[in-house]
Parts: structure tokens; C-alpha cells; sequence
């Protein structure tokens, strides 16, 4: 997943593991936005619970085979 910089505009790359955690973190706090930091100008971002969903469309089934394992 990308995002782009609120801020000053760079491009940010987000891998799956990153996603999933986000997602794991949403979902125990009961929240709507995740806080990425811009490597660059080190200002947050805020990344909706939908934009990580669109990354991640079948989190919950692959956090519940993981949990079966």
C-alpha cells in the first residue's frame, strides 16, 4: 500500500505486515484512523480503518487461520 504525505508530498510504502498490524491495532481499540509517520518530514499522517481494509480485504481470514495453526 501507498500513501502519499500530507505534509510534504513524499510517497509512503506500507508493506502487508505493516497493514495487518494496523488492522490488529483498530480492532482491539475500537478506532477509525491509524498514525504513519513520514520517514521525511516525521509529521503523521492518519490512515483511515477503509484505507487499510482496501489493502487488506481478507485480514480477518487470514488472522483467524493463523490463530487455528
Amino acid at each position: 500500500m501507498q500513501i502519499r504525505c500530507y505534509h510534504c508530498h513524499m510517497p509512503i510504502s506500507i508493506s502487508k505486515d505493516v497493514v495487518y498490524a494496523a488492522l490488529d491495532t483498530l480492532s482491539e481499540g475500537d478506532l477509525q484512523h491509524y498514525d504513519i509517520r513520514c520517514p521525511k518530514c516525521r509529521k503523521i499522517n492518519r490512515v483511515s480503518k477503509e484505507q487499510l481494509h482496501h489493502a487488506a480485504p481478507n485480514w480477518k481470514k487470514e488472522r483467524e487461520e493463523k490463530s487455528e495453526n
